[in-house]
């Protein structure tokens, strides 16, 4: 039997004409876990919006369970059993993780106050029921990515939805993390839900769903069993093409001066006792690619965020070129930030890396306005001209007087790439999980322009999630764990997964690889540093 049927359904948004959803249909089984997949600006996102309440489509049909129903806003869907998880978790911070799974369904004393010890006894057992294993009476800013992620399920679950929608689930999570997902969400349809998933991977598709549904331009292109079809075969459905070109292959300059130094950096946890970064040291060269990498909760948050110009440091020195001072000097380091010697791609891209209520354009600009204005007045029509060659160069499904909110997640992670790349050559460019939510193509795109911009002379710093990037990219690779450098690769020095696995979950790693010693008795294990680690 069928528990989704969507037909004929079509979404143009306004005024930009844009066609998001154009006669599109999908059919998933119950009891399934059904795969979407697509470029950006396929229209994966804005269809499963319309299930979920989000979106009104302009015509079509939907029928949940065999009967044709109405779905104009999120009550209505909930109602129905449709809950969805987005790429952005919508999760208030100072709030416990059972705050936020319970929020508006909290037990009340008889003094009608809410009672703390039946909210969190009541999120625990639902944890618990569905095999997560999370603290829930910490607040959810606290908890690492995976952790947030859960709280956003068993907040959907705890509505008894039938239908559970995840937009992007993998996105910005680590290897060990994704696996354990899954492993949640085979457990999660055998209890007879049913699970669509919105990815533009592949090989997560082969592993994880029953059926998988190709979008292109709107437009569905077909339903396939996924035993029945191969990853090529999906990738030329959804993409165009199979073949993917490792940008390893290219050469690469030998490194010049350090650009950027930083010695003995220390961050205070925002939450805890220890500290977030703990005597942390390293540098990046001029044409180099450093790639940084951790599980959750071992300090590569809190250094996004010393190098974003958010989180001050107790202590440390940093050299730029050739101006050092202490970092605690911290208005210094804010002045090189808005100087245009750095470039800060952020991985909050919601947050940090665009204002979703300003058009495309006025995000496009953002970085610089200066040259847009002629005596205090905007050059709409340079700034229009110059918005729409970068549409068209990054393949952005957009109008420059869309909203940005209105985009995908894959198109607003381009607009965030394409405002920087369409900058002359910083001397350091920070990118924080630059490809997160693009497609196959648009990453080997994103790649091409990264590499382009080390060979064109800047220094570059790669905090990721993704081994599988940081390998890709990286000239030179440092995984952190409790905050210290527990992997340190030198230039032109081969580094493998199992290396930085190893070295993730704390093991001091030599360079054979097979050769390592232990953590720590004290150190966290994995699956305490996913699910409950410290964002700092």
């Amino acid at each position: 039997m069928l528990a989704v049927r969507m037909l004929h359904i079509t979404k143009k948004y306004l005024p930009s004409g844009v066609r998001a959803n154009d006669d599109a249909c999908l059919e998933v089984e119950r009891g399934s876990i059904h795969a979407i997949v697509g470029e950006n600006g396929a229209g994966k996102s804005t269809l499963m919006k319309i299930l979920a309440g989000l979106e009104t489509a302009d015509s079509g049909t939907i029928e949940i369970g065999g009967r044709n129903v109405q779905i104009r806003n999120p009550s209505e869907a909930r109602m129905l059993g449709i809950g969805m998880v987005h790429q952005h978790f919508q999760i208030f911070d100072e709030l416990s993780a059972a705050e936020n799974m319970l929020f508006g369904m909290e037990p009340v004393s008889r003094t009608g106050l809410v009672d703390r010890k039946s909210l969190i006894r009541q999120a625990s057992f639902l944890a618990e029921q569905y095999g997560f294993s999370l603290d829930c009476a910490v607040p959810a800013g606290t908890l690492a990515v995976g952790a947030r992620q859960q709280v956003e399920i068993l907040r959907q679950l705890a509505r008894n939805v039938s239908i559970l929608i995840l937009d992007e689930p993998t996105s910005v999570l680590t290897e060990q993390e994704i696996q354990a997902l899954f492993c949640k969400l085979a457990d999660i349809r055998q209890k007879g839900h049913t699970i669509l998933i919105i990815t533009h991977k592949i090989d997560e598709v082969m592993q994880i769903a029953d059926q998988v549904t190709v979008m292109r331009e709107g437009k569905t292109v077909g339903t396939f069993p996924v035993r029945e079809v191969s990853a090529a075969e999906l990738s030329r459905l959804a993409m165009g093409s199979a073949d993917f070109i490792s940008p390893r292959e290219r050469s690469k300059p030998a490194p010049g001066a350090p650009v950027l130094s930083l010695s003995d950096l220390c961050v205070k946890s925002r939450s805890r006792g220890r500290m977030a970064l703990d005597r942390l040291s390293f540098e990046v060269h001029r044409n180099e690619i450093l790639g940084i990498c951790a599980l959750g909760g071992n300090g590569l948050e809190a250094l996004e965020e010393v190098l974003g110009g958010f989180l001050p440091p107790s202590r440390g020195v940093c050299t730029f070129n050739t101006s050092s001072f202490q970092v605690h000097h911290y208005a210094s380091f804010r002045r090189l930030l808005h100087s245009g010697n750095i470039l800060y791609l952020p991985s909050d891209r919601m947050r940090r890396g665009i204002a979703p209520h300003l058009a495309v354009m006025e995000n496009f600009i953002a970085l610089s306005r200066k040259s847009y204005f002629h005596r205090g007045w905007l050059d709409a029509s340079q700034a229009k001209s110059k918005t729409l060659e970068a549409i068209a160069r990054f393949r952005i499904s957009a109008h420059p007087h869309q909203k940005a909110e209105e985009l995908s997640g894959g198109n607003i992670q381009k607009l965030a790439l394409a405002r920087i790349f369409s900058l002359p050559p910083a001397d350091l460019l920070v990118l924080c999980d630059p490809t997160w939510g693009l497609d196959m193509k648009t990453t080997e795109e994103t790649y091409v322009r990264i590499l382009e911009a080390r060979d064109a002379g800047s220094a570059i710093i790669l905090l990721s999630s993704d081994v599988d990037e940081i390998l890709a990219l990286s000239d030179r690779v440092m995984v952190l764990y409790r905050g210290r450098a527990n992997l340190t690769s030198s230039y032109g020095e081969e580094v493998t997964r199992e290396r930085i696995g190893l070295a993730m979950l704390g093991n001091i790693v030599t360079t054979d690889s097979a050769s390592c010693r232990s953590p720590d008795p004290d150190s966290t294990a994995i699956h305490g540093a996913a699910a409950a680690g410290d964002p700092s």
